[in-house]
């Protein structure tokens, strides 16, 4: 299947430690596409071959010191990346819930072996098959769908208060704070090295259409730019690099100190079937901007 997919991408550690910034980068990405997938390794960009099916993305946010973050961001990704080569399942967005849980089970028992579990992270990834978008989300990074300049928020951020609402219960103190990650787990939900997904919240899936634009970012840019900010953005700046570019400048002028990852995925083709060797229409080549 082609693609008509142009992706714009900003993953910068934010403003310099000297004047208030992170000292590294501990978000990180993930761009599965054509035949590659591509994350953060330190700073640098990995490249690596991969048959996969379809459009995988993700964005992280690890958490627990600099180094320890980096980690679980880094392993985050890459373990997410392992769906794009399984081929096209009958149900994606079932199989998305259970590929992160077993993912999860997996990671934080490899570092409970080794000690206390400190690390973790956001994970929130999109994949794109046929005409649809399948999502699955932990943490507090979002992914947003722009459509005829309206700005629709596909994720809840995973503070104790969304879960309180969810369940009816009353607010906890420091309702605010995140109660989950990848790796780590829960922080007072029950099961401390579990997560909790909740299907059809927290997963899902919506019919794409030429024109469509996908925005996966961490909180470095959503806890600094508002939703009506990042609607102008989107609609002001269609071109998905130039667009990631403006997110990041603004969520720096708005006084972020953290970490910040904007990736600005715009629809341009539905898919179509492909034959190679007759010459098929080759899809558009992910563009991805340099941190400063």
């Amino acid at each position: 299947m082609s693609y008509g997919i142009t992706i714009g991408l900003v993953c910068s550690t934010g403003i310099e430690s000297d004047r208030g910034g992170r000292v590294a980068n501990e978000d990180n990405y993930l761009v599965c596409r054509n035949g590659q997938i591509r994350f953060r390794d330190e700073d640098k960009e990995v490249v690596r071959a991969q048959d996969g099916t379809g459009v995988l993305l993700a964005v992280a946010d690890g958490m627990g010191g600099h180094e320890d973050g980096a980690l679980a961001s880094a392993a985050a990704v890459q373990a997410f990346s392992l769906l794009f080569g399984k081929g096209k399942p009958q149900a994606p967005e079932l199989a998305l819930l259970r590929f992160v849980l077993n993912a999860h089970n997996r990671l934080h028992g490899t570092v409970a072996r080794r000690g206390s579990v400190r690390l973790g992270t956001t994970l929130t990834g999109a994949w794109v098959l046929g005409g649809r978008v399948f999502w699955v989300h932990v943490g507090d990074s979002r992914l947003y769908f722009f459509r005829n300049n309206t700005l629709v928020r596909l994720t809840a951020d995973h503070t104790h208060r969304e879960f309180a609402l969810r369940d009816q219960r009353s607010l906890p103190p420091d309702a605010d704070r995140l109660a989950q990650s990848f790796v780590y787990g829960s922080r007072g939900l029950g099961d401390d090295a579990g997560i909790r997904i909740d299907p059809g919240r927290d997963t899902g899936s919506r019919h794409l259409r030429p024109g469509d634009t996908l925005l996966l970012c961490t909180d470095g840019l959503t806890g600094f730019v508002d939703d009506r900010r990042i609607t102008d953005a989107l609609r002001e700046v269609p071109q998905p690099a130039a667009c990631a570019e403006v997110l990041v400048e603004r969520a720096i002028a708005h006084g972020s100190t953290d970490n910040i990852t904007a990736m600005v995925v715009r629809i341009d083709e539905l898919p179509q079937p492909v034959e190679p060797r007759k010459g098929g229409k080759l899809a558009k080549d992910v563009t991805l901007v340099p941190e400063d």
